[in-house]
């Protein structure tokens, strides 16, 4: 800093100093941080008489180490120079050199002594006002810039490829960074995911092989780890600073001082700023903390930018699963068959937009085939073993009768092409409309619930009975049997069948509904209405269950099948 360039170019101190030199008849100048002499100094005149001042001006200054000695030999012999040196919290402006006269009387020597120091106190209090106004100004136009910065983060700056946006915010910020605190180059890199070191994503004035090369400038990267910390780091001279070892990357780029922080986002860090001077520099405390405040918006900026991206990718995520849950919806059945006497319903809640179970109704040569599974896990991968299962199933099932092989060959294709933690449970029947026979298999599955509805009097408990079968889930042995069951239906019957996220559904005590609850519920339905169609029995269940859990969620899929033989 110059107080030539900087301060006093108004000419209001030099004027100060010149009518104080001629009060105090002895010269007084300004010079600066280099003690270059700034204003004109005075030499004795020897044409001067009466109450004329004993000194005339010297326009040119021919020295600059010592610019009282452009006095003549009779000045210096007959004053005593005494600078004082022009302070603020900037550093040092330079000083004012006062020549008292040496036969001076000594009140009169303190009193020129102390004017002089009045005299520069006021000149620094001028000075350190107009530096700390321009500071201030300096400060908030950065930050105006930078919230500019910020805001175009949040908008979006572009419709490029992912990184772009992030990249032209870093080259904003490091060029508003350079120019606000007046450096030659800087680089801005960030810790990308999976990787230790950070990647220089911006940088100005540096060549490419300084930004090609990993290497650390510090020894073991303490610099590096004390500004990912947040610490403002400041280096006047790299070349001769114990702590740095790359010194001949640093002497091939012409990098002198250096000033760093680190990136953070709420205190983690994301990456490092890094600035640099071609000469040697003392960077204030001043500028220590503007550097912190453009680290820390810039550092908001990429977090904004980032986010943004993310909700663009989880919205494009989220569209293709509306799309998928809408064809694996469309895979149900979309009405029930048409079997006389058997009248059907079934009911499909997913806990998210995509699920794993799935149910079925298969017309096979007269019969009706009724399905009911359940896929381990939930969401994506669930749906998609649940489509593949469905499909395998269907397809055996038109050409197999024997319940027990259809599930042998989708037993053996599931373990062929899963993993050992995805599996399926199932139940499938066969009822005959003619001989009312149900001949069924369970995999793994939860046994349905059959209620036979007397004629004279409301079912209770010992007319119900569970449709017992053995076996193991799909996809786990490739040699599992499914052994069969057969079971006479009557008129009247009614049969359940339904998932585990039925059972499963919880109040908020954390209670279990199990099937107690389901079973009084069938009850309570079919002794007030015997004759409830299977939509307003499947109705009730749901209704049941709503009412026990309440608002506490769903945390599995929910899957409800009832088949009732009607009277002929």
């Amino acid at each position: 800093m110059c107080i030539r360039d900087s301060f006093l170019t108004d000419g209001s101190v030099s004027a100060l100093c010149d009518e104080l030199a001629q009060l105090l008849r002895a010269p007084i100048w300004l010079r600066d941080q280099s003690g270059e002499v700034i204003i004109p100094v005075w030499r004795e005149d020897a044409s001067a008489s009466g109450g004329g001042h004993p000194w005339s001006i010297v326009t040119e200054v021919e020295g600059r180490e010592r610019a009282f000695q452009l006095v003549s030999r009779t000045a210096a012999e007959c004053f005593d120079p005494a600078p004082v040196p022009l302070r603020i919290r900037a550093g040092l402006l330079g000083a004012i050199v006062l020549c008292v006269p040496r036969d001076a009387d000594p009140t009169r020597a303190d009193a020129i002594r102390r004017s002089l120091g009045l005299l520069a106190s006021s000149v620094c209090d001028v000075c350190e006002a107009q530096w700390t106004l321009r500071q201030r100004i300096k400060e908030l136009d950065a930050l105006y810039r930078l919230s500019a910065l910020l805001t175009e983060s949040q908008t979006g700056l572009g419709s490029g490829p992912a990184g772009t946006d992030i990249d032209r915010l870093l080259d904003a910020a490091l060029a508003l960074a350079i120019d606000t605190l007046s450096v030659d180059a800087g680089s801005i890199a960030l810790i990308e995911e999976g990787r230790d070191v950070p990647t220089i994503r911006a940088a100005r004035g540096l060549s490419r092989d300084w930004t090609n090369d990993t290497e650390t400038l510090s020894r073991q990267g303490v610099l590096r780890q004390a500004a990912l910390r947040g610490e403002v780091i400041c280096v006047e001279d790299l070349l001769h600073d114990p702590r740095i070892e790359a010194t001949d990357r640093i002497r091939a780029e012409g990098l002198v001082s250096l000033i760093t922080t680190g990136l953070l986002d709420q205190g983690m860090p994301i990456g490092l700023i890094r600035l640099y001077t071609h000469r040697a520099r003392v960077f204030t405390p001043a500028e220590g903390e503007l550097l912190k405040a453009i680290a820390e918006h810039a550092a908001a900026a990429v977090t904004t930018a980032r986010l943004r991206k993310l909700r663009e990718q989880d919205e494009a995520m989220k569209r293709q699963v509306r799309l998928a849950a809408s064809v694996q919806r469309r895979m149900l059945p979309r009405t029930t068959p048409n079997v006389p006497p058997f009248d059907v319903a079934a009911h499909y809640a997913p806990s998210f937009e995509l699920g794993g179970d799935f149910y079925d109704f298969l017309e096979l040569g007269g019969h009706l085939g009724v399905l009911v599974g359940d896929v381990a896990g939930k969401g994506v991968p669930a749906a998609l073993l649940m489509s593949s299962v469905r499909a395998s199933l269907r397809a055996h099932a038109q050409d197999v009768y024997h319940i027990g092989d259809v599930l042998k060959r989708v037993n053996r294709a599931l373990v062929r092409d899963t993993l050992d933690n995805e599996f399926v449970t199932l139940w499938y029947g066969v009822a005959d409309p003619v001989s009312l026979r149900l001949t069924y298999c369970a995999a793994g599955h939860d046994w349905p619930l059959l209620i036979r509805i007397p004629r004279d009097r409301p079912p209770t408990d010992r007319d119900c009975q569970r449709l017992t079968a053995d076996g193991m889930a799909l996809g786990i042995d490739p040699t599992q049997e499914y052994p069969l069951g057969v079971f006479q239906l009557y008129p009247r019957d009614v049969i359940v069948s339904w998932t585990d996220g039925l059972h499963d559904a919880v109040n908020f005590e954390g209670h279990k509904f199990g099937g107690t609850r389901l079973k009084l519920a069938l009850l309570e339905l079919l002794g007030r209405e015997p004759n409830a169609s299977a939509a307003r029995i499947t109705d009730h269940i749901l209704a049941a269950v709503r009412q026990f859990s309440g608002l506490s969620g769903r945390t599995d899929d929910i899957t409800v099948v009832v088949l009732r033989v009607n009277e002929r």
